[in-house]
């Protein structure tokens, strides 16, 4: 009799915990988009999203459209949602740092193709245009720690300057 007391009780628990395994697990893009969202409502901040990066336009610009395969003549500098005041990484001075949008999303930032983020945000700006973009630590650097105080899978924000857009068809 007393085996036969214990099976609901099982039961319950095995309900339990079959209920509680089929909550929604998330991504860590999902994560990161909670974490932008939250920051911009605390501070206030209305941006636009595309592709899962905010971007809040400052100027609009003058100039042409920016496109995939074009490359970029560009003022920024870098921080992170966690610590906004601290600039991480920014363009020399006065000077534009020069780089390639590929003519298809992605792939892997070097010296000359910006991080995926970067890269979905540069094509939402015109020439002459200044925006702010949020970009998710899974389309910046991830699990990589950016400097040695900083944390990984940290959410930048770039503030970025669009100098001047630069083709092979267009007459300088």
């Amino acid at each position: 009799m007393k085996t036969n007391k214990l099976i609901p009780v099982i039961l319950t628990v095995m309900l339990a915990a079959a209920a509680s395994s089929c909550k929604k697990a998330t991504t860590q893009i999902d994560d990161d988009v909670d974490i932008i969202k939250s920051y911009l409502s605390t501070n206030g901040i209305t941006a636009e999203e595309t592709s899962h990066v905010f971007y809040q336009v400052i100027t609009e610009g003058t100039g042409e459209q920016c496109n995939l395969g074009d490359t970029v003549a560009i003022k920024y500098k870098a921080s992170t949602t966690e610590n906004p005041t601290k600039i991480f990484e920014k363009s020399d001075g006065d000077k534009a740092k020069i780089l390639f949008i590929p003519t298809r999303l992605g792939g892997t930032a070097n010296g000359e193709t910006p991080i995926y983020g970067l890269q979905v945000g540069l094509t939402t700006m015109k020439e002459k245009g200044k925006s702010i973009f949020y970009i998710p630590s899974s389309y910046a650097f991830g699990a990589s720690k950016i400097s040695t105080d900083s944390i990984e899978y940290a959410n930048v924000i770039y503030e970025v300057e669009l100098c001047e857009i630069i083709r092979r068809d267009k007459k300088h």
